[in-house]
């Protein structure tokens, strides 16, 4: 895996390519992007972890914070307030947490809007955030849907994103 230093006129053409993403590595120092399998790219930002980018089927790329920035970081807080919250019953959380897209029975509440497309926390009934993921569909439409899925699920607590955000938060 190759980390590469970006530079300060990087970091600000980054960041305004960004939107709300942006906001969480503005005011970094140093911006590392590594490149992951299957085209996955984590920005680290002051040696921690805050960006994945990923290849949604459909979508294009698409930025999401990690768990890494929501749970041990200050930062973790904005990311609350930036982006929309999906909360799922207690019956979803262990398939959520074994890789498994949420499906709609299992949403119990929606905070914030979002657009087919958009990245979504995914959050138990506690609004611990277990997953972050990319909208399927728009929030009107999940919430007249019965059935189907809602968000598709692109880094959960405990997978090799999780793992490696840890590691690297040591070095």
């Amino acid at each position: 895996m190759k980390r590469v230093r970006l530079s300060n006129k990087e970091i600000k053409e980054l960041v305004g390519s960004l939107g709300k993403a942006g906001e969480l590595i503005k005011d970094a120092d140093a911006v590392e992007v590594m490149e992951i399998e299957g085209g996955r790219v984590i920005y680290i930002a002051d040696l921690r972890p805050v960006l994945l980018k990923i290849q949604a089927a459909n979508f294009g790329e698409v930025f999401l914070p990690t768990l890494y920035l929501i749970h041990k970081t200050p930062l973790g807080q904005k990311a609350l307030s930036t982006y929309p919250l999906v909360l799922v019953d207690a019956g979803a959380v262990k398939h959520i947490l074994n890789g498994a897209d949420v499906m709609r029975p299992g949403v119990r509440s929606i905070e914030g809007e979002f657009e087919r497309g958009s990245p979504v926390l995914i959050a138990d009934e506690k609004r611990r955030v277990i997953a972050v993921g990319v909208a399927l569909h728009p929030r009107g439409e999940v919430e007249a849907m019965d059935r189907g899925k809602v968000i598709h699920n692109a880094h959960y607590l405990g997978d090799k994103i999780w793992k490696l955000s840890l590691e690297l938060a040591e070095k």
